[in-house]
């Protein structure tokens, strides 16, 4: 007898947009084998949109970034987190499938647990960083935890979260996938007006509106004093969640725009170099083969508090899952042009040996199973 399974999904960011819509697709398609459908509502982006899920709240509304920025819309937070409350009783879905974005997520977490709602968790909160406390909030009030770095296992099991799954990292499968796509260097270029016989330098200011402002104009800088002395091209890459009108730097130092999130991947591949934004950017990257450096500035009293909690010698994911400092670290008073032009200088001379390491942040985050997508949808629907 068919069925309609209801899932909760809330998806704060972009990249847990994109997670959240893979996951969602192969969970589509195997209800579908089994004769039954998804309903499907919650907070997500452009991709999850396009499954048909009912966004109440869109990833552009949720994305803020440090404690003094979500201190100034606490308010909005919590309104948006007691309607999605409220939304577990009125609606009483069958799963609330969490992406990320702890914060929110683990309050919610709490709260579907105290109505006896499953809950499974996909990228575990970075709690081998900092807050290595909320290991037993979380296993209170997850039911399956869906990890994409190996190390994650022993962390919950030892904690007492038996349904604990390495799924392999997601964007492993994303960057395979999309690299039978790939077109040469100068049919790419052709499509955005880039020029193909020059090397390209990559500057990723961030996803969110503060780290776009915060980074750029040092970002650009730093960009266009580099290619005018070693012949690249600099371009700006775009988020989707930051409205064009917000990198406005990239003119004054005569940067190149990008903006289209679909082939950022590629994008990376045909580049030399990058200026990353510590997050995401720099694990995508590495898997890209895109050497380069790691940059991040906030606010003096979020910089102060999170240095007080964070326990890791470096930021950045790449050097995380390689346990050595490959890409080199630019944080605050350190993020500077010049210093982000001799990092550059120093990661160029070394290039070969560079590239060459990146091979193991593939074998690290590799999982020996089906697609980090399906197993998550497999897991989701309950075939574990």
């Amino acid at each position: 007898m068919s069925r309609s399974i209801n899932i909760l999904v809330i998806a704060g960011e972009s990249s847990g947009d994109r997670l959240a819509a893979r996951a969602l697709k192969n969970a589509i398609e195997i209800a579908a084998k089994r004769g039954d459908s998804l309903k499907l509502s919650g907070i997500g982006g452009r991709e999850c949109k396009q499954l048909g899920m009912n966004c109440l709240y869109s990833i552009e509304q949720m994305s803020v970034v440090g404690f003094l920025e979500v201190a100034k819309r606490y308010f909005f937070f919590k309104r948006v987190l007691n309607s999605i409350i409220a939304l577990l009783d009125s609606d009483r879905p069958d799963t609330l499938f969490l992406i990320d974005y702890p914060g929110f997520n683990l309050r919610l977490a709490k709260e579907a647990r105290k109505r006896g709602i499953r809950v499974i968790f996909y990228v575990s909160p970075q709690v081998w960083a900092w807050k290595a406390s909320r290991i037993k909030d979380i296993v209170a009030s997850v039911d399956e935890m869906l990890v994409i770095f190996p190390f994650e296992v022993e962390l919950y099991r030892n904690a007492g979260l038996a349904n604990t799954h390495f799924i392999g990292h997601p964007l492993l499968e994303i960057i395979e996938e999309e690299r039978t796509r790939f077109t040469s260097k100068e049919e790419f270029a052709k499509r955005f007006g880039f020029d193909p016989s020059k090397k390209w330098l990559l500057a990723f200011p961030g996803s969110r509106t503060e780290e776009v402002l915060r980074h750029q104009e040092v970002m650009c800088k730093a960009a266009a004093a580099f290619g005018a002395t070693h012949d690249f091209m600099p371009i700006v890459v775009e988020s989707e969640s930051v409205v064009s009108s917000r990198y406005t730097a990239a003119d004054q130092y005569l940067v190149k725009h990008f903006r289209s999130p679909t082939d950022i991947h590629e994008l990376m591949h045909h580049a030399t170099l990058g200026i990353l934004k510590s997050g995401t950017t720099t694990l995508e990257a590495a898997l890209s083969g895109l050497p380069g450096v790691i940059c991040y500035r906030t606010s003096s009293l979020t910089y102060a508090i999170a240095k007080r909690m964070i326990t890791l010698k470096f930021i950045g994911l790449a050097n995380i899952v390689l346990g050595k400092k490959l890409y080199p670290e630019l944080i605050q008073s350190e993020f500077t042009s010049e210093r982000i032009v001799e990092g550059l200088e120093s990661v160029y001379e070394q290039y070969d040996r560079f590239t060459d390491q990146l091979h193991e942040v593939w074998n690290t985050l590799r999982a020996p199973n089906d697609s980090p997508s399906k197993r998550a949808a497999e897991i989701l629907l309950g075939n574990a």
